[in-house]
C-alpha cells in the first residue's frame, strides 16, 4: 500500500511545482511580491494578471486539498534551491494585496479571489501543522513587516513607473489589512520548511541574518539601449 501511494504523492508534488517553476520569469528567484507587479508592467503584460491570479487561486485550492490529506508533501522541497512552494504562495498573495491596495476596486476581481483562497489554504495547513493563528484578525493590527520594508517594495514599483492611483501612504492601511490575514502563518510555514530567505518572508531560525532579493535581468533593446536594475537595500526597521 505504501508503494501504491508513491505515484499519488509524486503526482501532487509535480502539479504543485509547475506554477512555482513558471513563477521564476514573473517574480525572479527567490520570489517577491513587488517584483511580480514590476515585471508584468515592465514588459507590458498587465492584462495577463487576471489569468495569473485565477491560476493561483486554483493552485491554492489544489494544495489545500492535497497537502492536508498528505501532510508529508509539505516538506517536499522544490528541485531548485531558490524556489519554494510556500514562498511562492506568499509572493503571489503579497502581489495581489499590493495591487488591490494601490488600485482599490479598479484592481481585477481575481486579486481578491486569489487572496481569499490563498489565506484559506494557509489556515488549512496551519491546522495540520498546529500553527496558531487568529481567524478574525484586526486589519489595523501591526505587521511583522515594517513600513520601511514596505517602502522598499514600493520603490521597486516606482523604478519601472508602475501606476499607483493611491499614494504609498494611502495604500499602506489597505495592504496591512490584507496581509494580517496570512502573514503570521506564512512566516511560520516558511521557517518550518526552511524556504529561501527572501524579502518580506520572515526570519529563518536556521538561516539567521540572510535575505535575498531577486536580480532582474538586464533590459536590452535594439539599438544598444540597456537598462540595469540594481536590487534595493532591505532595511530592518
Amino acid at each position: 500500500m505504501q508503494i501504491a501511494y508513491l505515484p499519488v504523492l509524486y503526482g501532487a508534488f509535480s502539479r504543485r511545482e509547475v506554477l512555482v517553476t513558471m513563477l521564476v520569469s514573473r517574480a525572479g528567484s527567490p520570489a517577491w511580491g513587488p517584483e511580480i507587479l514590476a515585471r508584468h508592467h515592465l514588459v507590458g503584460i498587465m492584462d495577463n494578471l487576471r489569468h495569473f491570479y485565477a491560476d493561483w487561486e486554483t493552485w491554492a485550492a489544489e494544495v489545500a486539498e492535497s497537502h492536508t490529506n498528505y501532510p508529508t508533501l509539505i516538506s517536499f522541497r522544490s528541485p531548485h534551491h531558490l524556489r519554494s512552494w510556500a514562498l511562492a504562495l506568499l509572493a503571489v498573495l503579497d502581489s495581489a494585496a499590493l495591487y488591490h491596495a494601490l488600485h482599490g476596486d479598479d484592481a481585477p476581481s481575481e486579486t481578491r479571489l486569489c487572496l481569499r483562497q490563498g489565506f484559506t489554504t494557509l489556515r488549512d495547513l496551519a491546522r495540520v501543522l498546529a500553527i496558531p493563528y487568529d481567524d478574525d484578525p484586526d486589519p489595523d493590527a501591526d505587521l511583522a513587516l515594517t513600513y520601511g520594508e514596505y517602502l522598499v517594495g514600493i520603490s521597486r514599483l516606482q523604478q519601472v513607473d508602475f501606476p499607483m492611483p493611491r499614494t504609498p501612504e494611502e495604500a499602506w492601511p489597505h495592504f496591512r489589512g490584507w496581509r494580517n490575514n496570512y502573514e503570521s502563518i506564512a512566516y511560520a510555514l516558511n521557517d518550518a520548511v526552511v524556504a529561501p530567505p527572501a524579502a518580506w518572508s520572515g526570519p529563518r531560525s536556521r538561516l539567521r541574518g540572510v535575505e535575498l532579493v531577486p536580480v532582474r535581468p538586464v533590459d536590452r533593446k535594439p539599438g544598444g539601449e540597456v537598462r540595469h536594475f540594481d536590487p534595493p537595500p532591505m532595511p530592518r526597521d
